[in-house]
């Protein structure tokens, strides 16, 4: 049980305590249905004269493009990766690549390309809505911006559609592969433990990647990309281990704005060095009901998080979802097979089917969308958005 509750982050398959779950806290909070509203009913354009409300639902009026870049480090000790999506020119509308192209260095990209080839198409996404390094669409500078951080044993490149979606909606996302914690180390039966000196790594990592593309003088950065980022619509998001790291950057930085942390605590009796009284940035959680990695244990730790979390703070339970719905690596391996076709509940214990993880992401995606839209952008429309009822969610709100 030690290894489930610290944690949780790694795919142990590990049982939780099935009578976690039931805590409420609809004294305090306002619930799902006091806010449930229709984002459709608004008087359209033609009939008001002003433009109609983004839908961040859908995807967004722009093409989208990534690259590449890699990150010097000075001591020449942790070189990153990191992906950078963005708003593209139209000329990149139906692009697409195929998800080992993510991979190109060998062996990596052989050992990743054989588990593609035989991954559940009904799971894992593996063709990207995005184009090679196309231009930069034709707006207007610094772009709101996104930093990412991955869960343990992932990849910079696990939540492409997030990201994707997005970028089509005019934000700039970077997200870094940490070294030592990706899915290649997780192959070779090399991760690093799930502690306090590897979360600060990987704090350190995000707040480089903020360090360059907000530094008007950066050298790793494609030239159109210096000084394209805004200091000040500036946020961070993670899932599962990169949901702990989000907490950990919008605590000891405090350049971020607004952050979404996915599928795992961010404080955790477990795993020191990060507290919800720390944190006074806009905050979103999400959690996977039937989460079978970090079990009930870590469900009733993120529900606990939202009790104590600073105001703004949202909690979106994702019914019949599992840990790696999230992630486009859904069903990947055995190691991502938490949220992929059969599963047993965590919760009592039934056998059951997963939700669609293309669904669940798709969900997801419009909601972190219109979370930042509404922190970052400024978009008071976006609120409607992100609290509006869905079958799979339950949104509570402070």
């Amino acid at each position: 049980m030690l290894i489930c509750a610290v944690f949780l982050l790694a795919a142990t398959g590990c049982k939780g305590d099935p009578e976690g779950g039931d805590e409420s806290t609809q004294d305090t909070e306002t619930t799902q249905s006091e806010t449930d509203l229709d984002v459709g009913e608004s008087e359209s354009e033609s009939e008001t004269g002003e433009p109609d409300p983004i839908s961040y639902t859908d995807p967004g009026e722009y093409s989208v493009g990534n690259l590449a870049i890699g990150l010097a480090d000075p001591d020449n000790e942790r070189v990153l990766r990191v992906e950078l999506w963005y708003p593209a020119t139209r000329a990149a509308a139906g692009a697409e690549q195929a998800l080992t192209d993510f991979v190109i260095d060998e062996p990596d990209a052989a050992s990743f390309a054989a588990l593609v080839d035989v991954a559940p198409a009904e799971c894992v996404r593996t063709q990207t809505a995005s184009a090679a390094a196309p231009e930069l669409a034709e707006i207007a500078g610094p772009w709101p911006t996104l930093v990412f951080s991955h869960c343990h044993g992932c990849a910079r490149f696990s939540s492409f559609s997030l990201a994707e979606h997005l970028a089509s909606h005019g934000f700039l996302v970077a997200a870094v592969d940490h070294a030592g914690s990706t899915v290649f180390d997780q192959l070779a039966d090399e991760l690093p433990p799930i502690d306090e000196a590897t979360l600060e790594l990987r704090r350190d990592d995000v707040m480089r990647v903020i360090d360059e593309l907000l530094d008007p003088a950066a050298t790793s950065l494609p030239d159109p990309f210096v000084g394209l980022a805004d200091g000040e619509r500036l946020g961070v998001f993670g899932h599962s281990f990169g949901s702990v790291t989000t907490g950990k950057v919008l605590q000891d930085d405090p350049r971020p704005r607004a952050g979404v942390a996915i599928a795992a605590p961010i404080e955790n009796p477990l795993l020191p060095g990060v507290t919800m009284a720390g944190i006074d940035e806009p905050l979103m959680l999400f959690v996977a009901v039937e989460d079978n990695s970090i079990t009930e244990f870590g469900n009733a730790a993120i529900r606990q998080n939202f009790t104590d979390a600073n105001a703004p703070a949202w909690k979106l339970e994702f019914a019949d979802t599992g840990h790696f719905a999230f992630s486009d690596l859904a069903g990947l391996s055995d190691y991502f097979s938490a949220g992929c076709g059969e599963g047993e509940r965590q919760t009592d214990g039934a056998p059951f089917t997963y939700a669609d993880p293309f669904a669940v992401r798709s969900l997801a995606a419009g909601r972190v969308a219109a979370f930042f839209a509404l922190h970052l952008l400024g978009d008071d429309e976006a609120l409607a958005q992100l609290e509006a009822g869905d079958p799979l969610l339950d949104v509570q709100s402070k």
